[in-house]
């Protein structure tokens, strides 16, 4: 009897091992945006996207881009990030965001103005249809506290970077403050009024008098 030798089972149990040996592939296409704010000069705004789906490989962005339609403004990213992605944020925000005190770090820094101040616009993640935020005009706050939501609704600025670290930023408009010389002539005008109340009431007294 001829025996013949098998070398299927071998070789798919091999196919098998390197298959559960291989790393898994790294993703892109699970982030959203989540949150955008800008106050009204536009030097101070952010873009918040999270990984919508607990998926932990939602790692490589890097060349991925996101476009603002309204002032065709896009921003590429230039490189991918750690593993650990699942319900991570990811924090784009300019250069004058970064500096306010109460923000937390940007992941991203992305230029000024990059969020039109004014009409409707359409954001969008790459080349995913189910990435995009399309919002009308006046939805988006420019009063430098307030943030519009993936939801459409607005709130307290809170943006979250991919570390996790949170906070809350006041860009909206500075009082003015009043120099030494307008405090000197604030209150001469008051010393001076009040004068003329002080002379106007014994005039009138004189008048009674008489």
């Amino acid at each position: 009897m001829k025996i013949v030798a098998s070398v299927g089972f071998p070789r798919v149990v091999c196919a098998a091992a390197a298959l559960m040996a291989a790393p898994a592939f790294a993703g892109s296409h699970l982030w959203r945006f989540s949150e955008m704010f800008t106050n009204a000069a536009g030097n101070i705004q952010y873009i918040e996207l999270k990984e919508c789906c607990g998926s932990n490989i939602e790692t490589a962005i890097g060349g991925k881009w996101v476009n603002s339609a309204a002032n065709n403004a896009t921003f590429t990213f230039p490189n991918s990030i750690p593993t650990g992605t699942a319900n991570k944020f990811l924090l784009l925000g300019t250069a004058g965001f970064a500096a306010l005190p109460g923000a937390p770090t940007p992941d991203f820094i992305i230029p000024a103005n990059f969020l039109p101040t004014s009409g409707s616009n359409t954001l969008t993640y790459w080349l995913y249809g189910d990435a995009t935020l399309a919002y009308a005009a006046g939805m988006l706050p420019t009063d430098g506290v307030n943030s519009l939501s993936a939801t459409g609704s607005t709130a307290i600025n809170s943006p979250t970077n991919y570390a996790g670290q949170s906070g809350s930023v006041n860009a909206g408009p500075a009082t003015p403050a009043i120099s030494d010389w307008g405090v000197v002539t604030l209150t001469l005008l008051i010393l001076i009024a009040a004068t003329m109340v002080l002379l106007r009431r014994q005039n009138d007294l004189t008048v009674l008098r008489r």
